[in-house]
C-alpha cells in the first residue's frame, strides 16, 4: 500500500503574510516527502472559501514543484471539470504541460464540485455537474493521444483541433475520479478509472473496495488504459505518543469539520440537488458533532497518534484492500515542525512494518 500526501492549503492565519507562509511551508513539506519516498502529492482545487482552502490554482503549485523534487508523483485532483470552471481543452493542455516539466510524474484527479458557493459563482447550474463531469472524462484521454481532435455533443463541440503538446507519459497521465458515494465508485470501476476517496468513511473500506473491484469486472476503460487503484483520504499526525498527537491535531480536526458544515450550510438547512443529497447528507451526519464532541472521538478513524497508533490504523486500510492512502496533514492551526516531524517518522517507523 502506497503512502502519499494531501494538500488543501489550509491556514488558521487568513492574512496575506500568513497564506504566503503556508504556501512557503507546503513547498518545504512536499520536497521532504520526495525525499522520504511517498509515491504522490496531492494538490486540490478551491474557490472562494477563506476560511477552509487556499488553493485555488494548484497546477501552478504542482508546475513549480515539478522543479523541487525528483520522485515524487503530482497530483492534481481534484480537477473541477464543470465547463464554466475549467474547459475540457484547457485541462488537456494544462496536464500535458505538467507532464512534461516533471518528466512524465503528472496524475489526473476529476471531480465536479461539491460546495453550492462555487457553482454559483461560476455560473454553474448544480443539475448539469454530473454530465458535465463524464463527458470531460471521456474527452481527455482523446485530446491526449489522437493528432486531431474534434468532439460534437448537446453539451459541448469542439471544432478539429491538434491538441499540443502531448503528455510525456505514454499513452496519457493515470485518471482518477474523486469519489464520496457508491454510484460513483461503481462509476469509477465500470470505467476504468481509480477512486479518489476523498468522502468516504474508513470504517467502510473493505465494503467500498469489494463494490469497486465488483465494478470493475466489466470494466470499459473510457481512457486508453484502466487505473484500477483505490485511495483513501485521512486526516493524520504522528508524533512520539498518541496524547501530543491529540493534542496538536484535533483542534484542527474540530475546526475543518465545523468549516465543512458552514459552506454546506445552504443545501443542509434547504434542498440539496438531488445528485448532491447523498453527501449533503454524509456531510450533515459526520460533522453535525463536531463542535461538541470529545477531542478523543474526533480523531477515531484518523491516523492520528504515536507510530504504533498510525500502523495499526494504516494496517486496517491495507487489509481492506485499500492501495493508497492520502495523508492529510496541513490543516489549519498544525505546527509546520510536527508535520516535517510526522512525515519522517511515518517514512521511518510505519510504513516498513505495514504488511500488504
Amino acid at each position: 500500500m502506497d503512502l502519499s500526501v494531501f494538500h488543501e492549503i489550509q491556514t488558521s492565519d487568513i492574512s496575506r503574510s500568513g497564506v504566503l507562509r503556508a504556501y512557503d511551508e507546503t513547498i518545504e513539506q512536499v520536497i521532504l516527502a520526495d525525499e522520504l519516498g511517498y509515491r504522490t502529492a496531492w494538490f486540490v482545487e478551491h474557490h472562494f472559501l477563506p476560511g477552509y482552502c487556499f488553493c485555488p490554482a494548484p497546477e501552478l503549485v504542482l508546475a513549480h514543484l515539478a522543479s523541487r523534487t525528483k520522485r515524487i508523483r503530482l497530483g492534481h485532483a481534484i480537477v473541477q471539470l464543470p465547463f464554466k470552471i475549467n474547459h475540457p481543452l484547457r485541462v488537456a493542455e494544462r496536464l500535458a504541460v505538467l507532464d512534461i516539466l516533471s518528466r512524465g510524474r503528472a496524475e489526473f484527479g476529476g471531480g465536479r464540485v461539491t460546495i453550492g458557493s462555487e457553482l454559483e459563482a461560476f455560473a454553474v447550474d448544480p443539475a448539469d455537474t454530473r454530465r458535465q463531469w463524464e463527458e470531460a472524462l471521456h474527452m481527455l484521454p482523446r485530446m491526449w493521444t489522437q493528432d486531431t481532435f474534434r468532439w460534437d455533443s448537446e453539451l459541448i463541440s469542439v471544432p478539429p483541433r491538434s491538441v499540443i503538446p502531448k503528455p510525456v507519459q505514454q499513452p496519457h497521465p493515470p485518471m482518477w475520479v474523486a469519489c464520496s458515494q457508491p454510484s460513483t465508485i461503481e462509476f469509477a470501476g465500470r470505467n476504468g478509472l481509480g477512486v479518489l476517496g476523498l468522502g468516504i468513511d474508513v470504517n467502510n473500506a473493505a465494503q467500498s473496495v469489494r463494490m469497486y473491484r465488483e465494478a470493475a469486472k466489466a470494466s470499459k476503460p473510457v481512457g486508453a488504459f484502466a487505473n484500477h487503484r483505490f485511495a483513501i483520504l485521512v486526516t493524520a499526525l504522528c508524533c512520539d505518543t498518541d496524547e501530543e498527537a491529540l493534542a496538536l491535531q484535533a483542534p484542527s480536526v474540530k475546526f475543518l469539520g465545523e468549516q465543512l458544515i458552514e459552506y454546506h450550510k445552504p443545501w443542509i438547512q434547504g434542498s440539496a440537488p438531488p445528485t448532491y443529497e447523498y453527501f449533503t447528507n454524509w456531510i450533515a451526519q459526520n460533522m453535525a458533532g463536531a463542535r461538541d464532541a470529545p477531542l478523543a472521538e474526533l480523531v477515531r478513524g484518523s491516523c492520528v497518534g504515536s507510530p504504533d497508533t498510525c500502523l495499526t490504523m494504516l494496517q486496517g486500510l491495507a487489509d481492506a484492500g485499500i492501495d493508497e492512502v492520502l495523508l492529510f496533514m496541513q490543516l489549519y492551526q498544525t505546527p509546520h515542525d510536527a508535520i516535517m516531524r510526522s512525515l519522517r517518522l511515518i517514512a521511518e517507523k510505519v510504513r516498513p512494518l505495514l504488511k500488504n
